[in-house]
């Protein structure tokens, strides 16, 4: 294919952090990309590019040391072929050098994005990319049989001096002639011998962590007095990085001679990587760490007064090159500090311990150089105070004094971060849109309420208030007019109750509201009644258009209703389905008595009766992945309904009415065979045992012709099935079904595997376990999602993997949400897992466009894969 022809080209990431590869190739997909590939290591990553040779761009992270990054770009740079690809790096958020200027890009680089990545600046700079590419990169790319000499030329006419060492042995392999001219040494004077000969001004141990820097962060700046053949020395900034020299990984030195004008240019690249850094303390240390690097400073502590009382110091982080003895003086209580505290800069780059009255620390400590800054806010209020020392003087340079005045800008910005952050935790509890209490505060207050009430006797009533019909604002009208309605909504709902009761914005357009105090469920009814005709005034947008809404209200009752503030909101949920089923704009109470909701019932079952006639039912496929490669190996069959008017309706709120009409039996049968009809297309189309789970309810159970079902639907799909996984729910029983193991065999008989679902929610015995015809259990995502918070369900999720172990039977974890799921399922032996860490339930259209391109990663698999 010529490549005009071609979309907006291919696209190659290489990521190991699992939610930036999916920002990234859900940013990718529907934006007419030929292809996107990603690859979870550069081995995988190196492969693709050998299978095609059209890739456009990569995007690769650069994590921990960043060697193998590196080096891998090299390569790219010294292949004809991969030379014009431009590669953008991907930097995490906790990287330990968070800033590359120009100068040390490494090969091949043209673009930097952070973690976690954000979906349109990637998009944005992926374009730019190609434009980049596309406008002549490959012209630049050497030629394999010109590179050798192209290299010599660059290292011997380069104007810093340069010098290549041996990693293992610290060795000099080479330096440039102009490294031999400035220092006056010959060059059998310096091959061989250790690189901690360019510089005097490091004692073993520093040098030591230097190079241990650069083994782990991949590059290491610093200054340092570098000798000369004659005895004396000259002044130096050192660069040292990883790099690829004939296929084998080495360190490459580059030293630069400061004058003036150097140390300018390494104040701005100072500055440039301070103002990148992270906030936090993590942030506060590398800025002190950048500040050490860069004047050799022995002492660096940076404090923070307390506003309250502007005496008192507290330390932040505390830098010292040698420790202080026990008997030093307290900084602190010196009248220096006091003097910047006040908000009196102290600099002095030479002769400091002698020009410092009354000083007893500058006194003991001897130091030559001594910088105090204060902190300000943006009122010009001091914060704290930035106090540099050095045991050598510096030089008379105003450029280092306004570096040091800018970075101490940078660290009272921390300071001031910190403060705020202090003063305002409340508002990481409200939603910043309405300034309502957010999710988090709302179910502490729930929280709150039920324990004082349970105390005190008290009723009171949850409200869920959902907007009809949001979707449609959003979409028609755009997402700046549904912001003024969430702010309109929360503003008339304040207004509809008192101060001592709660509303929040719950997500999205879900509202919810806890009325205290309550002395009849009457004044609750007024209340919602009062909510409804209040959102049902016309809404007057910014341009002077009005905008009619209406809400559905669910109400539900403590205690009558529920004792828990889940199911308090369930409840609560139910009930404001069912006020959207009885036709929205109207409020509808929890009824936990079948006849008293009568209406509602009989209403929802006559379009449930229907909904499979008129194509409302739907199949999503959620996958479940191996937990040791990651790979996709089957899928649960889930269903939805999707009602015309209703939108859709929440599975736990319609498939209790089926079971209870007997509507599951024939829903269930329907979902059996499209389930099988899809896995059985996909199956063959990308040669892959996939497996997949379908739930049996009690009642289908119960028929005494399911296994004929089962085997007509088996025939008529032709599906194999060893892959068909049936789930029956731990409580059902052998009471309220009494042919319950003789039906589970015969479809085993049939080849089918079954599956205990929802374990650990029951009351079965060990014994029932045993003697249960099953292949596999299933842990109830209740516990997973407990992982690393409850150690009691911690111990029942290692409990139920060893018993499932020792019946020989597998284990699939449901709810895994977090990588700390995931790393605690993985290690203590869990086969397989499912959850929103690695994909939400899909549509049968989104589900094959996953597995296209995971044939794209994988290739098509062997038939044994992913059997059991």
């Amino acid at each position: 294919m010529a490549r005009e022809d071609r979309g907006q080209g291919s696209v190659l990431i290489v990521a190991t952090n699992r939610d930036d590869r999916r920002v990234l190739f859900d940013t990718l997909d529907g934006q007419n990309f030929d292809a996107i590939y990603t690859a979870k290591d550069l081995q995988q990553a190196l492969a693709f590019l050998n299978q095609d040779p059209d890739i456009d761009v990569v995007l690769i992270e650069f994590v921990g040391q960043a060697r193998e990054a590196v080096a891998f770009c090299t390569q790219m740079k010294g292949e004809e072929r991969l030379a014009r690809v431009p590669v953008i790096g991907l930097l995490p958020a906790d990287a330990a050098n968070r800033h590359w200027d120009w100068a040390r890009m490494p090969p091949g680089v043209v673009d930097w994005l952070r973690s976690p990545v954000d979906g349109g600046e990637a998009l944005a700079r992926i374009r730019q990319a190609l434009a980049l590419g596309r406008g002549g990169m490959a012209a630049d790319a050497p030629s394999r049989s010109a590179g050798g000499d192209r290299y010599q030329f660059a290292f011997e006419g380069c104007l810093d001096e340069l010098v290549i060492s041996d990693p293992k042995t610290g060795r000099i392999i080479e330096v440039n002639p102009l490294f031999l001219q400035r220092s006056g040494f010959q060059a059998a004077q310096v091959v061989g011998q250790p690189l901690d000969i360019i510089s005097r001004s490091h004692t073993r141990e520093q040098r030591v962590e230097l190079n241990a820097r650069l083994t782990r962060e991949g590059s290491v700046r610093y200054r340092c007095q570098k000798p000369r053949a004659d005895g004396g020395s000259y002044s130096v900034e050192v660069v040292s990085r990883l790099a690829v020299r004939a296929g084998k990984l080495v360190h490459f030195t580059i030293l630069r001679d400061l004058g003036e004008l150097g140390r300018l240019q390494q104040s701005l690249g100072l500055l440039a990587e301070a103002i990148e850094v992270g906030a936090g303390d993590e942030g506060v240390k590398q800025i002190v760490r950048l500040l050490v690097d860069w004047l050799e400073l022995d002492y660096v502590t940076l404090v923070s007064s307390r506003p309250d009382q502007p005496q008192e110091v507290q330390p932040i982080t505390l830098y010292q090159r040698v420790s202080m003895p026990g008997d030093a003086p307290d900084p602190f209580k010196q009248l220096t500090v006091r003097q910047v505290l006040d908000g009196n800069s102290v600099v002095h780059l030479a002769e400091a311990w002698k020009r410092v009255e009354r000083d007893a620390f500058l006194g003991f400590t001897r130091f030559e150089a001594f910088v105090g800054l204060p902190l300000r806010d943006e009122r010009r209020t001091v914060l704290g105070a930035l106090l540099l020392g050095r045991r050598t003087a510096l030089p008379e340079s105003t450029t280092i004094v306004d570096t040091l005045r800018v970075a101490a800008g940078r660290l009272a910005l921390e300071l001031e971060l910190r403060r705020s952050r202090d003063q305002g935790k409340a508002k990481a509890l409200q939603d910043a849109l309405t300034g309502l209490p957010n999710r988090l505060l709302f179910n502490d207050r729930l929280e709150t309420t039920i324990n004082e009430a349970h105390r005190t006797g008290e009723m009171f009533a949850v409200l869920f208030v959902d907007l009809d019909r949001f979707k449609n604002i959003n979409d028609s009208l755009g997402h700046g007019v549904g912001d003024q309605v969430l702010d309109a909504v929360s503003r008339r709902l304040r207004s509809s109750v008192r101060a001592s009761d709660t509303v929040a914005r719950y997500a999205g357009d879900e509202f919810t509201l806890i009325l205290r105090h309550i002395v009849q469920r009457d004044d609750v009814i007024r209340i919602a009644e009062k909510i409804v005709r209040v959102m049902e005034v016309p809404l007057t947008l910014e341009d002077g258009s009005e905008l009619h809404i209406t809400a559905s209200i669910g109400i539900s009752f403590y205690p009558d209703d529920a004792a828990t503030a889940e199911r308090l909101l369930k409840h609560a949920d139910v009930a404001m389905y069912s006020a959207k089923g009885m036709g929205r704009n109207n409020y509808q109470t929890y009824v936990a008595v079948p006849e008293e909701s009568h209406q509602q019932r009989i209403a929802l079952e006559t379009k449930l009766r229907v909904a499979e006639r008129n194509n409302e039912l739907r199949v999503y496929y959620q996958p479940q992945v191996d937990s040791r490669s990651e790979d996709i190996v089957g899928m649960e069959a889930l269903i939805r309904w999707e009602h015309p008017e209703l939108g859709m309706i929440s599975p736990g709120f319609f498939i209790p009415l089926a079971e209870e009409t007997g509507l599951i039996v024939s829903i269930g049968e329907w979902v059996l065979r499209k389930a099988c009809i899809d896995t059985k297309r996909w199956q063959t189309r990308f040669n892959l045992p996939l497996r997949v789970s379908v739930n049996l309810s009690a009642l289908q159970i119960k028929q005494p012709n399911l296994a004929d079902i089962v085997r007509n639907v088996i025939d008529e799909t032709g599906i194999d099935p060893t892959l068909l996984d049936l789930e029956v729910t731990e409580s059902i029983s052998v009471k309220s079904i009494p042919n319950l193991m003789e039906t589970l065999q015969t479809l085993r008989d049939l080849g089918c595997r079954i599956s205990i679902d929802d374990f650990g929610t029951g009351q079965s015995s060990l014994d029932y376990i045993r003697r249960f015809p099953a292949d596999k259990i299933k842990i109830d995502q209740v516990f997973v999602r407990n992982i690393g918070v409850d150690p009691d369900d911690e111990a029942i999720v290692r409990a139920t993997i060893s018993m499932a172990h020792s019946l020989k039977l597998g284990v699939v974890a449901e709810g895994v949400e977090i990588e700390e799921h995931f790393n605690f399922l993985r290690d203590h032996g869990c086969e397989e897992l499912q959850g929103y860490l690695f994909c939400r339930p899909l549509a049968p259209v989104s589900f094959e466009n996953m597995l296209v391109e995971r044939e794209k990663l994988f290739g098509a698999a062997p038939q044994d894969l992913m059997a059991r």
